[in-house]
């Protein structure tokens, strides 16, 4: 019996083991089919009629493994481009994907509907195809026009030429990189001025200063750009398309920079913070508003100069960038913990450079993750609302100053006053027990235990309060 036992459990023990190499097999295969990020090219014919857009889309050097493909929200009349060669072989039949084949050029078409005509300062945004983990490296653009419409279209590529021919209004431009929109206005405006970062289009030849400030502008992650020396009557919003409304070089420079830095890192358009202070420490010098130029001279004060250098560096190397991944690059660089970003890109208020316990708190065993803690001038700051919160607190900030209650305990607190009262009864301070920094109130670590009752443990991977009885 004992054999058979035996036998009967080395066999499934080797039935495990066949089946987890099998499933790993499986898993293993299922890696190698995931297609990895990649880099492809792109020849896009845009052809316009009078109320739709046709687009032709060449892709080139595609990878081998299957490609989901991105289509525009508004495409219409998606399909494969029949034509000769195999430029339908890899499209699936549901339209989702290019499928795993060695062939490595497909086309496709769709069109988009204009049921009001083309508008003077129109701009398409969001109208090409995308290949997901997709890196577009070079494109070629063509427009055709069989209503010989006239005017200019603008992409931010090169252009290499226009054509007004018996039948058709023909443009090309050849680039790096992809489009994102493309601008069209009646008035043609010749270019004036080009080099290999940026196409100047204008009435008047461009001056001097702007050529050698254009000249001597050179950014990381930015993609050419075209700039249109007038008054940017359409209220244009474009990535790689800027208008110049005056002369001013540093005004121009300050423009042209938080642009491209905006496009470069994928920065918000909306909030200019984070681009002028990124433009700022590329470019060695402050740009931008008020507050931009704050934390700019903040960090520069703060820094010393291995220490610029080593962040220029880091900034010139990223290829995105957020509050959040600002943070993390200058907190590993100073190896303290610091949202000084965050915080200044969430509120309109300054806040200063300030280091944080990297710990996370818990309050009664339960893990607080919002009450963040600060050091500031020898001292150890909690975030008050949320900590009070926790703690089954009102917090109310009034002209005449916090007050903070639950059922039994009531205190006031007046703003740099040397006092505070607890249940109708006053008391002396020496020191505030609350701080305000930018919008927000933060409690000193000794008068939070004594005010609030509580027992303090810090160990190497938390910080712990737990309440005591109340009195």
């Amino acid at each position: 019996m004992k054999i058979i036992v035996g036998f009967i459990s080395m066999l499934l023990v080797v039935t495990n083991c066949v089946l987890l190499l099998f499933q790993y097999e499986v898993y293993s295969s299922n890696i190698d089919e995931e297609v990895q990020d990649f880099s492809y090219e792109q020849e896009v014919d845009i052809q316009l009629f009078e109320n739709s857009i046709q687009v032709n889309h060449h892709f080139f050097n595609l990878p081998k493994e299957k490609v989901s493909i991105l289509w525009p929200i508004a495409s219409e009349n998606r399909s494969c481009l029949n034509g000769a060669g195999n430029s339908c072989k890899r499209f699936a039949e549901d339209l989702s994907s290019f499928l795993e084949d060695e062939v490595s050029s497909q086309s496709v078409s769709y069109t988009f509907p204009l049921p009001n005509g083309l508008k003077e300062g129109v701009v398409l945004s969001d109208f090409l195809l995308k290949l997901e983990n997709g890196d577009v490296t070079y494109t070629t653009l063509h427009i055709t026009d069989s209503l010989k419409r006239g005017g200019m279209w603008v992409s931010g590529l090169p252009k290499i030429g226009n054509s007004s021919l018996d039948l058709i209004d023909y443009s090309l431009s050849i680039g790096e990189g992809t489009v994102q929109e493309l601008y069209w206005q009646q008035e043609a405006l010749p270019i004036q001025y080009q080099n290999d970062h940026y196409s100047v289009y204008s009435k008047e030849p461009v001056a001097a200063g702007l050529q050698k400030l254009l000249d001597e502008l050179q950014l990381p992650n930015t993609r050419h750009s075209s700039i249109l020396v007038e008054d940017n009557k359409y209220k244009v919003n474009a990535s790689n398309i800027l208008f110049l409304e005056n002369e001013d070089l540093p005004s121009i420079q300050r423009d042209i920079a938080v642009k491209n830095i905006q496009d470069g890192y994928n920065l918000p358009t909306e909030n200019l913070l984070l681009a002028e202070v990124v433009s700022s420490f590329l470019m060695e010098s402050p740009v931008g508003a008020e507050k931009s130029i704050w934390m700019y001279e903040t960090l520069t004060n703060y820094l010393t100069n291995s220490q610029l250098s080593e962040w220029k560096s880091l900034l010139e190397n990223q290829k995105e960038l957020s509050a959040e991944k600002l943070d993390k690059l200058l907190s590993s660089l100073l190896d303290s913990k610091t949202s000084f970003f965050e915080w200044n890109d969430l509120q309109n208020d300054k806040f200063p450079l300030l280091f944080e316990d990297s710990r996370p708190v818990y309050i009664n065993d339960g893990i607080q993750k919002d009450i963040d803690v600060l050091f500031k001038d020898g001292k150890v700051l909690y975030a008050a609302e949320p900590l009070l919160d926790v703690l089954g607190y009102t917090y109310d900030d009034t002209d005449k100053g916090l007050y903070v209650q639950n059922e039994t305990r009531a205190f006031r607190f007046p703003i740099q006053e040397p006092f505070y009262v607890y249940n109708q009864k006053r008391y002396d301070a020496m020191s505030e027990p609350f701080e305000k920094i930018g919008s927000k109130f933060y409690i000193e670590e000794t008068w939070m235990i004594r005010l609030f009752l509580l027992n303090i443990d810090k160990e190497d991977g938390r910080i712990h309060l737990q309440e005591e009885t109340s009195n």
